[in-house]
């Protein structure tokens, strides 16, 4: 099977972002620092809609989550010091589920 299906557990390192997108979509960006087995952390940006966007809003850093979701690739375009602009691709975690431990 193909599925796209991801579960990270772990702690909000930096304030959640939120905001609407111009058709009036919440949507609220994160960083999750999840420990990996080499005594480290990886920092895993996430993105929520709507409801679950209101309800990680005004989380405080330090907090531990449990998200399920998908990992989803966007384009943007990075403007530079010379004022050209270079097409970029992040990658981050669209969360379908999420829970506060």
């Amino acid at each position: 099977m193909d599925d796209n299906k991801v579960i990270l557990d772990g702690y909000i390192c930096k304030p959640t972002i939120y905001r609407q997108t111009p058709s009036g979509r919440k949507i609220t960006d994160m960083i999750l620092a999840v420990n990996s087995e080499v005594d480290a952390s990886d920092f895993i940006p996430c993105i929520a809609w709507g409801r679950n966007a209101m309800y990680i809003a005004d989380v405080p850093v330090g907090t531990h989550m449990k998200i399920k979701g998908r990992i989803q690739s966007r384009k943007y375009h990075k403007k530079k010091e010379d004022g050209t602009f270079e097409e970029r691709t992040a990658y981050e975690v669209s969360i379908a589920t999420l829970k506060v431990i």
